[in-house]
């Protein structure tokens, strides 16, 4: 009774009312009824009834950081709030196709996870370059310039040109060419690509005919089963574009117009050419440009769905997007001029005319 009376007392008291104030930020507690971790700190049945003032700095101490343990729980809990809403977010966006068969929604994270394991399997290495003796990035970008305007000349699908690219980039990972064949492995990776993607593929014939030719049908083909034979026929790959294409899925949840779609693919397009841009992966130049489209265009930079959708929180794609604005910057002064020439027309919606943000602050 006598160490009741007397923790009665050490609540009731002026010093306990300032003690009090100091850890809740100011405001008096007025009820600590269930604060049992305060109460805790103050003299149990087997002590002595009475407490010395010099031992209140030590209750100060405990009490902060009950109230740290306090805070740290609030955090977790509104965390694993927002983890829930994100993956509520997703499941209602692909809930959106739930009538189209085509979309087959039940299993997109299922089939986006692979995605992600595909696009690390067949990731080359950023330096391929060195290993080969007759060609060079410079060479390659006019490879690619050249395959943007034969995709556009025939009607071709976007993903037929990325996987084409991606076909290029993974022979010459691998085999030396010398710069006579570099063309002929551009024409025959797009025309692989093209029977992979496309309803009515261009013949063979077509293929000899764009590069005026320069190549025999005979030698096309016969190209056709060295990159088969290289690539171990694994065709399918994770490219910018499929995973663009989930991402403005998105994106079009919040304010993302058609310009700024078009603004991503551009963006897209134009690291195509750059062989600076193999050391990121397909996810993370798709999440970048759509980061800075929607920047350009001056809308919602990153919500927590597109954080959630893409894998990628803001600041991890700083590296990869100021590399991305450098280029956008520069697109009208670079020699090739195919990707611009594209996006300048009104099917584009001419984005390739919009004058690039000052700074990416």
């Amino acid at each position: 009774r006598a160490a009741s009376n007397a923790l009665q007392l050490q609540v009731n008291s002026p010093v306990f009312s300032t003690v009090m104030e100091g850890v809740a930020g100011g405001a008096p507690l007025h009820d600590i009824s269930n604060k049992t971790s305060l109460i805790a700190t103050f003299p149990d049945k087997g002590s002595h009834g009475s407490q010395s003032l010099s031992q209140y700095p030590a209750n100060v101490r405990i009490t902060r950081q009950a109230a740290a343990r306090h805070r740290a729980l609030q955090q977790q809990l509104q965390l694993q709030h927002t983890e829930s809403m994100a993956v509520e977010a997703v499941s209602n966006l692909d809930s959106l196709d739930a009538r189209d068969s085509q979309q087959c929604h039940h299993y997109v994270v299922d089939i986006f996870s692979y995605l992600r394991e595909l696009e690390l399997e067949h990731r080359v290495s950023p330096h391929f370059m060195q290993g080969q003796r007759d060609i060079n990035a410079t060479m390659r970008s006019i490879l690619v310039d050249w395959l943007v305007e034969v995709a556009e000349e025939y009607r071709l699908v976007p993903e037929t040109l990325y996987l084409a690219v991606n076909y290029i980039d993974r022979f010459l990972a691998h085999v030396p060419v010398n710069r006579s064949k570099l063309q002929l492995v551009g024409v025959t990776c797009m025309l692989i690509a093209s029977k992979y993607e496309e309803i009515h593929p261009p013949a063979v014939d077509e293929f000899v005919y764009i590069s005026d030719n320069t190549y025999k049908r005979e030698e096309i083909l016969h190209m056709e089963g060295m990159i088969l034979n290289r690539l171990k026929f694994e065709l399918s790959a994770a490219t910018v574009k499929v995973f663009l294409n989930r991402f403005l899925k998105a994106a079009k949840v919040g304010e993302c117009d058609q310009t700024t779609e078009k603004l991503c693919e551009y963006l897209c397009e134009l690291t195509l050419q750059e062989y600076s841009f193999i050391k990121y992966r397909p996810s993370e130049i798709a999440a970048a440009a759509l980061r800075l489209a929607l920047h350009t265009m001056r809308l919602p930079s990153w919500s927590p769905l597109l954080q959630d959708v893409s894998g990628y929180p803001s600041e991890k794609l700083q590296n990869c997007v100021a590399e991305m604005f450098s280029l956008f910057r520069k697109a009208e002064s670079n020699n090739l001029q195919a990707v611009r020439e594209k996006y300048s027309h009104a099917k584009f919606l001419c984005v390739s005319t919009l004058t690039p943000p000052e700074t990416l602050v």
